[in-house]
């Protein structure tokens, strides 16, 4: 497997910042199911991981052989992929900039049908707001225990019932639309991205989830949700990014192999 990791410039965020990609070179310690030219996917970390943790705690890299994805693992702080109020902005990092700058540099496909993009927790946050914002440039968005509420969870944050973020932290993101806006604005788009949603019953971000898979059902998005025992952790989302490739593989879930 073709793992490498970089760093470049980046004039959204006025830093360098770094890069992990996977290749799905050819080698015989997996068998893949498919032979095309291979698809794109950028996949987003949560909230305190970086460009690395997709590689430490899950089988990315197994999965991106067995369905034939380039994977671009982009770092992003804690920023939940937002504009910033002082012009560091990982939100047009993460949309335009960062697609960009692979398409120059990688021999991946550019055509919107061949185009992905996922995440977890903070991650799968991120993928709504950009796979929504830039429906010409994505085909399917997977949102894996995604933070589908921001302002319920800010609620949360700013209460200081939940430990791993600080209230400040949210003082400096500047996040006009929410997933639930950006939703509502591409429903009515014939050829939308199709969209998987993904929750563990277990999860704290659980009821959440529920409202938000209600409310693109009353939009009739067309999304289709899948939930199952599990945690806001990596043995579930291991499993969930799993769904999210068969999705965009046009595999049926309830009968394609579970790896």
């Amino acid at each position: 497997m073709g793992n490498f990791k970089g760093t470049f410039w980046s004039s959204s965020l006025k830093r360098n910042v770094c890069i992990s990609v996977i290749f799905p070179d050819h080698s015989n310690d997996v068998d893949p199911l498919f032979e095309d030219d291979p698809k794109v996917l950028y996949l987003l970390h949560g909230l305190g991981g970086n460009e690395d943790e997709w590689m430490r705690f899950s089988r990315i890299e197994y999965y991106a052989k067995k369905y034939n994805f380039v994977i671009i693992m982009p770092a992003a702080g804690r920023s939940f992929y937002c504009n910033t109020r002082h012009g560091i902005n990982y939100f047009d990092f993460a949309a335009d900039e960062l697609p960009e700058i692979c398409g120059k540099w990688f021999s991946i496909s550019s055509k919107r049908e061949d185009t992905f993009i996922a995440g977890e927790s903070m991650g799968g946050y991120g993928a709504l707001k950009i796979g929504l914002s830039r429906p010409q440039r994505f085909a399917g968005i997977a949102s894996l225990s995604g933070v589908v509420d921001y302002e319920a969870f800010a609620k949360l944050i700013r209460s200081r019932a939940w430990e791993d973020m600080n209230p400040e932290e949210l003082d400096i993101l500047h996040d006009e639309e929410t997933p639930l806006m950006l939703a509502e604005k591409t429903a009515g788009i014939s050829d939308r991205p199709g969209l998987i949603q993904m929750c563990g019953t277990e999860d704290f971000l659980y009821a959440d989830n529920q409202k938000f898979r209600k409310a693109l059902d009353d939009l009739g998005y067309g999304h289709t949700y899948r939930e199952g025992p599990g945690d806001h952790e990596w043995p579930y989302w291991d499993k969930a990014v799993q769904y999210a490739f068969m999705f965009f593989r046009g595999l049926d879930p309830d009968t394609a192999k579970l790896y």
